[in-house]
């Protein structure tokens, strides 16, 4: 059983394999360096180009090729996911992704986890019922939230990417249980002295207005006012990260709610079930991962520290970027006794993915272009498995997903150079 002193790396291995804001610089070239076409290509990497420290992420594209040797059939595209990096890395990420007929995405649980705890029964009319409200609510405590801040509603839901819970790529509490987006208006104060509200409609299973049973509509009014004790806000660890190293988080620079894009994850019952007996506390990773926790309420006001200083800030990005950039090579060892666990957070998940995929490539007219963004960790089984099915490289794009100004940290470049062999040294012990 994994001890709670394992507890801080479990939550590092947690935040780099598992898995949006407006409008963002476009991408920035990356420095140049040799290229690897072959099935174990890494997709992260450590540039040096005069005094920056780029670290590099890889969108790799795979063809089959005919009898003339041109590519030919559906593209995939592999993109890998970092959580923290620079605005221009979205940008460009989602871009491309965009482009795709058919996005598989990361995201435990399909909802964020917290609504979901409880292991309902989707087959039933009542459980469908009970995850279209608690989504409601979660969705609504956002629009209050965002109210308590800015001081009006929002617009559209897309303005509550920074205040959903952020266990998952988009947003599933914005999306009924029948996958249709719910319905929001903001009303305006109808006289001086009144105060504007809001409302949130599901058109039930039949998506169409009225109806009965599964059928007929859900309005937010319907349930509970909102309590204070609701929209205190939290922050999760990795939302804490992003500030500290002054860069952004990935839920809160890319959306996922395209129709292209399809969760393609494990349900958040079938995580707590393969931990049953890995982790102790379950609850305990959950919390300190959405920020619940008194362990992640005091990293997050420690890690918020750093971006009070930046040479704190700019030493923490740097250690950060040497640690990711080693991230495959640490996790695909299953170190530092996570063997079990890793082969639930990746082997598991990887299956399921490389499922889904297998059934998009046996339709009968496949999608051209599929995109698959997951974490680096996850991308080298499934470019094995696309290199076994006679899949070859034709692209990889690399982006910049953070960087660093050695010569803008503040410090005597002997101390830098000394820091970043000491962390080299820590990491190969790791892998030995």
């Amino acid at each position: 059983m994994m001890q709670a002193k394992h507890l801080p790396l479990l939550l590092l291995a947690f935040g780099l394999v598992v898995h949006q804001t407006e409008a963002c610089p476009q991408d920035t070239p990356a420095p140049k360096a040799s290229e690897d076409k072959s099935p174990s290509a890494p997709f992260i990497r450590l540039v040096e180009e005069g005094s920056f420290v780029h670290l590099q992420v890889a969108a790799r594209s795979f063809q089959k090729h005919d009898k003339e040797g041109q590519p030919s059939g559906p593209r995939i595209t592999l993109c890998a996911a970092m959580h923290v990096g620079e605005a221009a890395f979205y940008s460009g990420m989602q871009k491309q992704l965009d482009a795709c007929d058919v996005v598989l995405f990361e995201g435990v649980g399909g909802m964020p986890i917290a609504l979901d705890a409880e292991g309902v029964n989707r087959s039933s009319e009542k459980a469908a019922i009970a995850v279209t409200r608690r989504r409601m609510r979660a969705s609504a405590i956002a629009i209050a939230q965002f109210h308590l801040r800015h001081h009006h509603y929002p617009a559209d839901l897309g303005q509550l990417s920074r205040l959903l819970p952020s266990k998952g790529h988009g947003h599933p509490a914005l999306i009924d249980f029948w996958g249709t987006g719910l319905i929001y208006q903001h009303h305006p104060a109808a006289e001086k002295g009144a105060k504007a509200t809001f409302s949130l409609l599901s058109l039930g299973a039949d998506k169409k207005t009225a109806g009965e049973g599964v059928a007929r509509d859900l309005a937010f009014s319907d349930q509970p006012p909102i309590e204070i004790e609701e929209i205190q806000n939290r922050r999760g660890i990795q939302q804490d990260m992003a500030q500290a190293l002054g860069l952004v988080f990935q839920l809160d620079a890319m959306s996922h709610l395209g129709s292209s894009w399809r969760n393609s994850d494990a349900t958040a019952v079938e995580l707590m079930g393969w931990l049953n007996g890995e982790v102790g506390d379950q609850s305990a990773l959950l919390s300190a991962l959405d920020g619940s926790s008194f362990v992640a309420d005091l990293a997050g006001n420690i890690l918020r520290l750093f971006s009070l200083s930046k040479t704190a800030q700019s030493m923490l990005r740097l250690v950060t970027i040497e640690v990711l950039a080693r991230a495959e090579q640490v996790l695909q060892s299953k170190a530092a006794g996570l063997g079990d666990l890793m082969e639930i957070l990746l082997d598991q998940r990887n299956k399921i993915v490389l499922a889904d995929l297998e059934e998009l490539l046996a339709q009968k007219e496949p999608p051209l272009r599929i995109g698959i963004v997951y974490g680096a960790a996850h991308q080298s089984e499934f470019q094995a498995a696309l290199a076994a099915r006679g899949f070859l490289c034709t692209e990889t794009i690399w982006r910049t997903a953070a960087r660093v100004d050695l010569d803008d940290l503040g410090l005597p470049r002997a101390q830098v150079d000394w820091t970043r062999r000491a962390l080299a040294r820590s990491i190969d012990s790791m892998l030995k």
